[in-house]
């Protein structure tokens, strides 16, 4: 009778610490979570201003490459970015 209840007493220590270990992993997954979280919204937020200071640097170099360059040069720029609007519309309407 005494080693079923050792036997007892060591499955209750044992289930203990798991339980404690789950709490704390439990605990460490939720932390984790909200840190890739707010990585991700990071993320979002530089690959936004990438994309904005691209298209800055873009129509700086048409801007400053207008002088220097034919009619026709800068006319196909202007076309690409129209190309670009209409695709900025056709995503927004839908």
């Amino acid at each position: 009778m005494k080693d079923i209840s050792n036997l007892v007493s060591g499955i209750r220590k044992k289930t203990e610490k798991l339980v404690a270990k789950q709490t704390t992993l439990i605990e460490k997954n939720e932390k984790l979570s909200d840190e890739v979280e707010k990585i991700r919204k990071e993320l979002t937020e530089k690959n936004q201003q990438i994309l904005e200071l691209n298209n800055k640097v873009k129509l700086l170099r048409i801007a400053g490459g207008v002088g220097g360059e034919s009619t026709k040069e800068v006319k196909l720029k202007i076309n690409e970015m129209v190309r670009e609007i209409d695709k900025c519309i056709a995503q927004i309407n839908r």
